[in-house]
């Protein structure tokens, strides 16, 4: 496992690790800390100072710069994260589009627990635009969005041409249009899609139908266990919240970036836009990703394999279909 996709695999159980002199820390919630992750953490604990380090010495220059890949020859892709923030999201991406494409993450204000976070689309994206141009003066940049991020992502490539810099190509994946979060019904569906999904794939699997009928009565035998279980997995995670002042602000920061994408109406833009979807099922997923094309008329659709999982689509094993997706669209230009 590359460092990148171990610190996005802990981020995505908010446990934090942090670097204090030569020593590595960690703060984890209630039973987040596998001993998978215990281990790596032990074993590869220079790795992952040396690469934090690293990390650290770019965002004092830039704070919201994250490099996954800073070399190569190509033009830089700089890449927007869901509303949780989470720069390292894009890590397998940016492995599997290989040594030569520079590649960086956007870490939004508030993520670091000592800025506070931004309730507009258009703020965030001003605020990503203006640490672009300091990082790098002068494009051509490729800006790239994930899930809510593709918002601000497309505000923010909107910003940048509108100042007179080269944008090649905003690149979406798995966008959801705004207005998903303004129709009750529509985010209902979707969100019940996406838990819904993963239980039908692991359904298809089993070999006999019996075999069926047996994974399906082992999910939903018990319903009141279930959801007393539930209800102490949310009241415990509430509980390590309210207790630890990292996993509150990244509370806070999901809040108000959630508040932002209902508050924003893209405006139309001229620009090469490329959407990239799990797979063609995506279109009726209630993300509503077409919406995109009143905004953006000659954007260009993409689609991942039939059995891709949505909401990991960035992540193994389906980021290396994404990547070819990605390299496809680029020998368009």
């Amino acid at each position: 496992m590359q460092i990148p996709d171990l610190l996005a695999g802990l981020a995505g159980r908010d446990i934090k690790v942090w670097v204090e002199g030569d020593r590595l820390r960690c703060n984890a919630p209630t039973g987040a800390l596998t001993p998978e992750f215990r281990d790596q953490l032990r074993d590869r604990k220079s790795e992952i100072i040396g690469f934090l380090n690293l990390a650290t010495a770019s965002v004092r220059q830039q704070p919201a710069i994250v490099p996954l890949q800073p070399h190569g020859t190509r033009t830089p892709i700089y890449a927007v994260p869901g509303h949780i923030g989470v720069p390292f999201s894009f890590s397998a991406l940016s492995r599997h589009l290989g040594d030569d494409q520079p590649f960086f993450a956007l870490q939004p204000s508030g993520f670091d627990g000592q800025t506070e976070p931004m309730d507009r689309v258009e703020d965030i994206a001003e605020y990503f635009a203006n640490q672009i141009v300091e990082f790098q003066p002068t494009g051509p940049y490729i800006i790239a969005g994930y899930c809510s991020g593709g918002a601000t992502a497309f505000e923010l490539a909107r910003i940048l041409s509108q100042r007179g810099a080269s944008v090649p190509c905003l690149a979406l994946f798995g966008p959801l249009d705004p207005s998903t979060y303004r129709d009750l019904p529509r985010l209902l569906y979707f969100f019940a899609k996406r838990r819904a999904d993963p239980f039908l794939r692991a359904l298809a699997k089993q070999p006999t139908f019996g075999a069926q009928l047996k994974y399906f009565g082992t999910r939903l035998l018990n319903p009141v266990e279930r959801i007393r279980a539930l209800l102490i997995h949310l009241r415990e995670n509430k509980e390590a919240v309210q207790a630890d002042p990292v996993l509150a602000s990244r509370a806070r920061l999901k809040a108000t970036a959630i508040t932002a994408l209902k508050r924003y109406k893209p405006a139309p833009y001229a620009g090469r836009v490329c959407i990239f979807l799990p797979n063609k099922a995506w279109l009726r997923s209630g993300a509503a990703p077409y919406r995109w094309l009143r905004v953006a008329p000659q954007a260009e659709f993409y689609y991942g394999p039939e059995d891709c999982n949505g909401p990991l689509m960035l992540e193994e094993p389906d980021a290396p279909a994404f990547a070819d997706l990605y390299r496809q669209s680029a020998r368009k230009v």
